[in-house]
């Protein structure tokens, strides 16, 4: 067998990164010297200049097969900031697939996430069958609202409200540090992101201040609906971030006036209950579900999570704060990418106030054996759990994870509940 070795990628290897790159995501490019020169710059600029961006390939016998890269975040984790790895850009060689290699660079970027002092890998899938087989749980559903402007609540008092250009991006990625220092699962900007914001022509930005500090903005564009009339557009939004509701409602105010020049928007949010902010929640599409229900929107799943560590996740989380109960839940994980099992206890204590409580983590036999509740899951639905994503009583009702004493669910339920589900609209 041929010796592989994953290490990172030098300036030098640039040439054969961009070539697997081009072949791994095809889609809107093409092999022509311009758009190899535009993202052989690209890239090459990342590896030189940004910090929380690192190149890693795979080389058998010093041919490199596979590349990608992975991204040091920082991640609101139950209201503190902690560190994160975000998977990007894997790609494989397209003569060297169905060897396996994937699975291997996988691998290494959980050990890459331990190391470096991350608490979760997360990633973006192109398969989630093939990533939900290596331990990856399904993070929070986004909801797509195609809706007439019209249905946008009302705000009358525009004032604060004013549009924005490039010279105003890092303002907004302040503001955006902000947002995400509110908002559980949120992941702060990174350095190309941001270069793409200080780059990008093709959206307005609209923000909200009070004196000369940003509170929240939104960003969008308009894009003609039909062949014939220029006048029929939408807007679609890309990105709203705000400090309060107050905030949100002034921004989603200000896109309500445009619908002289827009007669319906895409908005997306990863907020549950957003459709009861709006006027109707009916979209454009008229579609009627049996029976009697009107299409609102359109449901995805991206951010998928793989908590490596369970250990090190929850000291990292021991200030989440969870209902007064005392009680100590055993779990049997199974991790999917190396078949092998954790067995441990989830132990609920409550603070000398008796007003929360606190959990910890053994995996002491004495207290395997002792504890109030069993439960056995795979580490994929256990990782969506521990962040938040899933609700421990439908895990149990659909049969996803098991448990020793069914009655006691409703109890459980209420104490792993997060009151805010995790959610980041970062593209990686």
């Amino acid at each position: 067998m041929k010796k592989r070795e994953i290490r990172p990628i030098t300036p030098s290897d640039m040439p054969a990164y961009i070539d697997i790159y081009l072949n791994a995501y095809p889609a809107g490019k093409d092999l022509s010297s311009e758009c190899y020169d535009k993202y052989y710059n690209r890239n090459l600029q990342s590896l030189c200049e940004f910090e929380h961006v690192n190149f890693f390939g795979m080389y058998e016998e010093e041919e490199l097969i596979a590349i990608m890269k992975l991204i040091d975040f920082d991640i609101n984790l139950f209201g503190e900031m902690r560190k994160a790895t975000g998977l990007m850009s894997l790609g494989v060689h397209p003569l060297h697939k169905r060897k396996g290699v994937a699975r291997d660079m996988v691998r290494f970027f959980e050990e890459y996430t331990v190391k470096s002092g991350g608490t979760v890998s997360l990633l973006l899938p192109f398969r989630m069958d093939f990533y939900k087989k290596l331990g990856y749980g399904c993070g929070t559903r986004l909801d797509e609202y195609h809706i007439k402007t019209e249905y946008l609540p009302k705000e009358r008092d525009m004032e604060g409200l004013r549009f924005m250009g490039k010279e105003d991006v890092d303002k907004m990625v302040s503001c955006h540090t902000e947002f995400v220092r509110r908002y559980h699962g949120a992941l702060c900007k990174f350095e190309e992101e941001i270069r793409d914001m200080k780059n990008d022509d093709d959206v307005r930005r609209l923000g909200y201040f009070e004196g000369d500090k940003l509170l929240g903005y939104v960003t969008f564009a308009f894009v003609n609906t039909s062949d014939c009339n220029y006048t029929l557009n939408l807007m679609d939004v890309k990105e709203i971030v705000y400090e309060d509701e107050k905030v949100l409602r002034k921004l989603l105010g200000g896109l309500r006036m445009q619908s002289d020049l827009a007669q319906s928007v895409i908005v997306r949010s990863g907020e549950a209950d957003f459709y009861h902010l709006l006027e109707s929640a009916q979209d454009m599409s008229g579609n009627y579900i049996d029976f009697g229900f009107l299409q609102t929107n359109i449901s995805a799943v991206g951010t998928m999570y793989k908590i490596p560590d369970i250990e090190a996740f929850i000291k990292a989380a021991e200030h989440r704060k969870f209902p007064a109960e005392k009680v100590s839940a055993a779990f049997t994980v199974r991790d999917e990418l190396c078949g092998d099992e954790k067995r441990f206890v989830l132990k609920f204590q409550p603070e000398e106030d008796h007003e929360f409580s606190k959990w910890s983590y053994s995996s002491s036999e004495e207290e395997l054996r002792g504890a109030d509740v069993h439960f056995t899951c795979k580490l994929s639905d256990f990782s969506s759990l521990l962040m938040g994503s899933a609700e421990l009583g439908g895990l149990v009702r659909l049969g996803v994870v098991e448990m020793d004493k069914p009655e006691k669910v409703r109890r459980l339920d209420y104490l792993f509940h997060a009151e805010q589900k995790p959610f980041t609209n970062t593209d990686y």
